[in-house]
């Protein structure tokens, strides 16, 4: 807790560890408090040294100085240039409220909107160009983006602006000037009406549009680098090189080469209902709290019948595998020829039927028969009976003899004893608990 004690000249309460007193300028020792003139480094009474910093820099400063030698700031309490009353640094009058001008150092009057000495605008700054704001403006005269706190334009919930994307509603905007989006769908080559900025782009990985401003692709995992490691601007979409410094942006490791943290997972595709807060997957169908329906991509709000998102134009259903028909979000059939996606695909989690050969979305092999020989498989078996290969129990796919984990889908595996249930290693090749032969 701040302590606070009284003046020794003045008696108006002060901070404990403060040496001047920023009411009537007395300097004192903030050890003994005893009296000291205002450029001693050495108190006369107890003996304590100190050594005196701008509190604007941190450059050490000589004790009698007024002003900091390395950035100007005021270091002691001066009278107000207007109404005489004692001004802490850093702070408006307490008398008028006048305050100096950063400029030519003017006492400026509190309801000013420009210095009267030299002129320099004292109101409303442009955050995006520093320009001056004339009073009421909604968007700023000289680069065109939004005045005041930035605020969705559809909703009004607050909001970053250079992320272009409302987490509330839905909405988008140029990251640039703040222009709504065009009411078209987006596509690769949308632009913003205003200042011409790309909005959009596709994934190198897989083709989806994205945002400009996206940081991973939601359908292949890839990232997206959001600033430049040389110079430390903003990027968007997915530049090969910085388009200010030239230099070359890496490029993203593979899914299978990341940190398990840094992999999409299930939770990637989780968003908050705009209407009810609700965490909830747009993927696998509406709101379970109220009933809304988001676009998977974009997160804009659909119709339930809504096949096509009128935003970013992509499918809000999942294609059949069997008659590739477009399957509305939810439901358990295909309405054309009714295959039933009972089952998902242990690698992507993406609903399909049991006559589908293949995963329409990651290609993982569905079909039942062993990749090597092509022999049918029985359920979940671990190798196949006709070649012998080792196979993941959970998706099928051929694995090595020692293999502590699925290359394709992930799965954990355990060896155990056929005799005593112990766990073994996977290179074992006998029970160290029972020390039967494995």
């Amino acid at each position: 807790m701040i302590e606070l004690i009284p003046c020794p000249a003045c008696g108006r309460e002060i901070f404990a560890e403060e040496g001047v007193c920023p009411h009537c300028g007395a300097a004192f020792c903030p050890a003994c408090r005893s009296p000291m003139p205002e450029d001693a480094d050495r108190c006369p009474a107890c003996g304590t040294v100190w050594a005196w910093f701008c509190s604007h820099c941190d450059a050490l400063v000589p004790p009698e100085a007024e002003t900091c030698p390395s950035c100007g700031a005021p270091l002691r309490p001066r009278p107000c240039g207007r109404c005489g009353t004692m001004v802490p640094p850093d702070e408006p009058c307490p008398g008028c409220g006048a305050e100096p001008c950063p400029d030519c150092g003017a006492w400026v009057p509190a309801d000013a909107s420009a210095c009267p000495a030299c002129g320099l605008p004292l109101g409303e700054m442009c955050a995006q160009c520093g320009a001056a704001l004339p009073e009421g403006a909604t968007r700023c005269p000289a680069c065109g983006a939004p005045a005041g706190e930035p605020t969705c334009p559809r909703c009004g919930q607050p909001v970053a602006p250079e992320s272009g994307l409302c987490p509330a509603c839905g909405a988008i905007w140029c990251p640039m000037c703040g222009e709504p989006e065009p009411e078209e769908p987006l596509t690769a080559e949308t632009r913003c009406r205003w200042c011409g900025f790309e909005l959009a782009f596709t994934c190198p990985g897989c083709g989806a549009v994205l945002l400009s401003t996206a940081s991973e692709c939601p359908d292949c995992g890839r990232v997206f680098p959001r600033r430049c490691p040389s110079c430390e601007k903003p990027l968007f979409g997915a530049p090969e090189r910085c388009p200010l410094c030239g230099a070359p942006i890496p490029a993203p490791p593979p899914v299978e080469d990341r940190p398990a943290s840094l992999r999409p997972s299930e939770t990637a595709a989780l968003t908050v209902c705009p209407n009810c807060r609700t965490l909830f997957r747009p993927s696998e169908g509406p709101c379970p709290s109220c009933g809304q329906w988001l676009c998977p991509r974009c997160r804009a709000r659909l119709w339930p019948d809504e096949l096509i998102c009128p935003r970013c134009g992509a499918e809000t259903g999942a294609r059949c595998p069997d008659c590739q028909a477009i399957i509305p979000l939810g439901a358990s059939a295909c309405p054309i020829c009714g295959a039933e996606l009972a089952f998902v695909c242990p690698r992507c989690n993406t609903r399909v039927s049991e006559r589908t050969e293949r995963c329409p979305y990651c290609g993982l092999d569905l079909s039942g028969r062993c990749p090597r020989c092509g022999a049918e498989l029985p359920e979940e078996a671990d190798a196949c009976p006709a070649c012998g290969q080792a196979l993941c129990p959970e998706c099928g796919s051929a694995v090595a003899e020692d293999a502590r984990a699925c290359p394709v889908c992930g799965a954990a595996f355990t060896y155990v004893c056929e005799t005593c249930g112990a766990e073994l290693e996977p290179e074992a090749t006998r029970c160290p608990r029972c020390g039967h032969p494995v």
